[in-house]
């Protein structure tokens, strides 16, 4: 976004209206609560009964009255003002049973809630009380969701945060290769992911297969699909926030698991009391045992091989970490390729004093695939000896951070977080095809490194204000280099660098007036040293109760993004999607959101409706197809223009018994324009989906769990190209274009799947055993992955390449009681 003098001094005023907002909410709140002796705070800390882990975002109410908060980060909550009497306090957390505790106002000793999970064993009988998986919030567009009960789902043999998180509506479910969440007309690189407050770039492993977190780590999970409030910045799509187990303070634990692909093994060990630290690793076996669920995904990724050293086809995966391909496959003797992944996750938490409590968290996760070869000979169908060129292709991506935080609380209603952390993606590959006729390959290198302090401070000054108010600078350096080769010289390529500096402050003031009505109000403003320039992010939501089923809820607020991630459309060589950062040849990304919606909802069932709108600027992309001429820059083949994003969904959702789920549909679309591209025509995005449809069942058959998903989605956009033919240069040499259609203006056939799962639980005096048996598309789906292209051929010979078909996986957990 570009801002002269006078638009600048528009967007401070309109700063300056809404600091007034919310001092004047402050005023008005003040005036409505006088203080009297009669009146006291209520705090305490909610823990897990059987491991002593505190529990984030717990609901803490007082049963008939109006005074509601939600646990911190560390299971920490306050109710202020509240008069003297008796009183009872009701805390819920998605996947344990709720508690009630009698209180008075003016209790002047915390209380420690424990809380049961909501299958546990009691003198020896398991008693199953299931809750579903899931939970919206009274937070507009607001989802939480239960790590622990993730693994009685169906999965690849991978019990996966970010699957699930796709069976959501307005999360798109239909990518088999790819983790990453488009998220209402969003792409991956727009949500803010946060792990212990460091931001992760790369979400998964083995191509997109798996989400890159080991769920056996993570406590808690909310997902922000947009109107997120203002001290969340730097992303205009959504907030992924996730938490980190902390580990049992009091006792020694441990639990393992393998499935198909992979071990896995979580260790907890108590600090004396007063703290914890917990390891996880989890490392895939694939480099040493190739099953036949690694075979099936990984012939599944890799794809039809061609016998020419051709770039692949218009419509391919592309390259890099997001899908195989990228420069080409060439006919070999039969590849044995050598690939592994693994993550790492380890937190120390530590107590000093019952006000203070330091955390340190350790993430490290890597990809490797290793697809050499030698040449040799092979015989073609008509009867000709042929010698393959050696190759060397060689990839590797990851994410590796680090995060120190230390919260304080300096009194019953005043808290501060300050937090330092680091966090880095790296990507590499390297392709060289070798034989005595010719040498070719390509280098590409993508790195983000981001350092980022924050302080973030919450106070409570009555018991219908919560004010939070803080700072944040981050540091990020991005490279990247792209390099194509032919024999010892460079045939061109992109080099693209630099360091930018965010300095950003927000302040939020959420206001209760009465108990059916809340409204919040934030601004945050940033500073950018790439652009000079200043950008202000007010944002609101409210929540009226009208009764107690019944609520309306809406939300708004303006978002800015100076880091994302190009999409490549190179019709030669596919999709290669990089990082960059906004500057001089590209502006910030802005959205701003419009969300209403509404809810009904008692002890049993929730059905909810939400619409939202969407206005994208600064979006952009990069495009090989304008190349008009040869050694023209890559670096003038950036792209930029406006977008939009609309859409409705609907959640239906059985909360509790035997048999719990949900059912969703989305009706959505989201449209580019982009300047000098597709004939300044919009077209559709490639992730446009206009209706998906999803069911999610769990059923609890006495120590079994029997769940099933399936999912549908209209076709997605693709670009057929149009024909082939040479251009005679002025110098005498030859060029081949390709002619490419209008973007996105062909649409994929519908795509459905169908996953079954069963789960049970054994115990012994000391040990637990959970074995999970999964079925992958059920019914052999042949859905479609992308379209290639053969243009050497007349008339052009299309293939469909498929997604994976029915696929069997089983897992095993073992764990001490």
């Amino acid at each position: 976004m570009v801002f002269d003098q006078k638009l600048c001094l528009q967007h401070r005023r309109r700063a300056l209206i809404w600091l007034g907002v919310l001092c004047l909410g402050l005023g008005l709140d003040a005036s409505s609560n006088t203080l009297s002796a009669q009146e006291g705070d209520v705090t305490g800390i909610v823990r897990d009964s059987l491991n002593n882990e505190t529990l984030p975002n717990a609901v803490v109410f007082l049963v008939g009255e109006r005074f509601r908060t939600l646990t911190d980060e560390f299971g920490r909550f306050t109710l202020v003002n509240v008069p003297v009497g008796e009183y009872t306090l009701r805390v819920e957390y998605l996947g344990y049973l709720p508690i009630e505790l009698e209180t008075t106002g003016d209790s002047a000793t915390p209380l420690a809630v424990l809380m049961t999970p909501d299958a546990f064993e009691l003198e020896g009988v398991t008693v199953e009380t299931s809750t579903d998986i899931i939970q919206p919030t009274d937070e507009i567009s607001v989802i939480k969701l239960s790590p622990r009960k993730l693994a009685t789902l169906p999965s690849l043999g991978e019990t996966d945060i970010f699957r699930t998180l796709q069976l959501l509506p307005g999360v798109s479910g239909t990518n088999d290769a790819s983790s990453g969440l488009f998220i209402r007309g969003g792409t991956p690189d727009e949500n803010l992911v946060l792990l212990d407050g460091m931001t992760v770039y790369h979400v998964d492993h083995f191509f997109g297969v798996f989400s890159a977190f080991n769920a056996d780590a993570i406590k808690d999970v909310r997902l922000f699909k947009g109107g997120f409030p203002a001290q969340y910045g730097g992303r205009t799509s959504s907030v992924v926030e996730m938490i980190g187990k902390a580990g049992d303070n009091e006792d020694f634990n441990m639990s393992a698991g393998m499935n198909l692909l992979s071990a896995r093994a979580v260790t907890e060990v108590p600090l004396g009391g007063k703290g914890s630290w917990l390891v996880s690793a989890r490392r895939s076996y694939t480099d040493v045992i190739r099953t036949g669920l690694y075979n099936s995904i990984f012939n599944t990724l890799e794809g039809e091989e061609e016998e020419e050293p051709q770039p692949t086809r218009p419509g391919g995966r592309g390259g890099g970490p997001g899908g195989r391909g990228g420069f080409g496959n060439f006919q070999q003797q039969a590849i044995q390729p050598d690939f592994f992944f693994y993550d790492l996750n380890s937190k120390l938490s530590y107590s000093p004093t019952d006000s203070d409590v330091i955390a340190l968290s350790v993430y490290a996760g890597e990809d490797k695939l290793d697809e050499s070869s030698l040449g040799s000979e092979i015989t073609t169908p008509n009867g000709q000896t042929r010698l393959t060129p050696d190759r060397v292709d060689v990839s590797d991506w990851g994410n590796r951070g680090a995060s120190g935080r230390w919260s304080r609380a300096w009194g019953s209603r005043f808290t501060s977080d300050a937090l330092v952390a680091y966090s880095e993606y790296f990507s590499e590959a390297a392709l060289d095809v070798a034989s005595t006729r010719f040498s070719r390959g390509f280098r590409e290198d993508n790195e983000v490194t981001d350092l980022t302090v924050r302080l973030d401070n919450t106070w409570r000054p009555f018991q219908a204000s919560d004010i939070g108010f803080g700072f944040q600078f981050t540091d990020t350096d991005v490279a990247y280099s792209f390099q194509r080769l032919q024999g010892d010289s460079v045939r061109g390529g992109l080099d693209l660098g630099g360091t930018g500096a965010l300095l950003s402050g927000y302040a939020q003031h959420r206001w209760l007036p009465s108990d059916r009505f809340d409204v919040t109000v934030g601004v945050r403003t940033s500073s950018y040293d790439q652009t000079e320039k200043l950008y202000w992010e007010p944002r609101t939501s409210l929540h009226f109760r009208i009764t107690d089923q019944v609520q309306l809820k809406g939300a708004w607020g303006r978002y800015y993004q100076f880091v994302k991630r190009i999409e490549n459309e190179d019709v030669l060589e596919g999709s290669r999607d990089f990082w960059v950062l906004a500057g001089e040849r590209l502006d910030p990304l802005f959205a701003e959101h419009r969300i209403v919606g509404a809810s009904w909802e008692d002890d049993d069932y929730l059905f909810d409706i939400e619409a939202y709108q969407k206005d994208l600027n600064g979006v952009s992309q990069f495009s090989t197809r304008s190349r008009r001429r040869p050694g023209q820059a890559l670096s003038d083949l950036f792209f930029s223009g406006t977008g939009e994003a609309h859409g409705i969904e609907f959640l239906a959702q059985k909360k509790r018994g035997r048999l719990t789920g949900w059912i969703s549909y989305t009706l959505a679309d989201v449209d580019y324009e982009l300047e000098g591209f597709n004939d300044g025509n919009p077209f559709p995005a490639s992730h446009d989906q206009q209706h998906e449809f999803k069911t999610v069942a769990s059923y609890q058959a006495g120590p079994w769990t029997l769940s099933s998903t399936w999912v549908y989605g209209s076709g997605r956009p693709y670009t057929i190209p149009e024909a082939q033919y040479p251009i005679e240069l002025l110098d005498g040499r030859m060029l081949s274009y390709i002619h490419v259609g209008e973007k996105n203006s062909r649409r994929l056939p519908a795509y459905h799947r169908l996953d079954m799962a069963a789960t049970r639980r054994f115990e012994s005096d000391q040990f637990f055993y959970e074995l999970n048996l999964s079925l992958f598309n059920a019914y052999g789906r042949n859905n479609i992955w992308y379209r290639q292209f053969d243009l050497d051929e007349l008339p052009m010979i299309v293939t469909d390449v498929k997604t994976l078909g029915f696929t069997p996986s089983i897992g095993l957990r073992v764990g001490l009681r």
